[in-house]
């Protein structure tokens, strides 16, 4: 069952989980509320699923096509690339 979660910090996660409650698309809300659980043990790693690890890297991704500004689309940016990291190195 753990070759299917990986440990992200919840903190992190709460990161994640706010810039894509500021998304524009219906998904990006979506994948926010998958998250939110995640997110409510700050300080500690805590197993996510890596389907929704998934799909997260996914609303990051077309966050960053439909934003305009640099800032946000770099912070974004950053976000997916951890995310992509974290998943490979488990």
């Amino acid at each position: 069952m753990t070759d299917f979660m990986v440990q992200i910090p919840a903190d992190w996660l709460a990161r994640v989980f706010l810039s894509l409650r500021r998304g524009t698309s219906d998904d990006a809300h979506e994948i926010a509320g998958e998250l939110q659980p995640f997110t409510e043990r700050p300080g500690q790693r805590v197993p996510v699923p890596r389907t929704t690890v998934l799909r997260t890297e996914h609303a990051l991704r077309r966050e960053i096509e439909v934003t305009a500004e640099q800032a946000r689309r770099a912070e974004l940016s950053e976000q997916a690339e951890y995310l992509v990291q974290t998943r490979l190195g488990d």
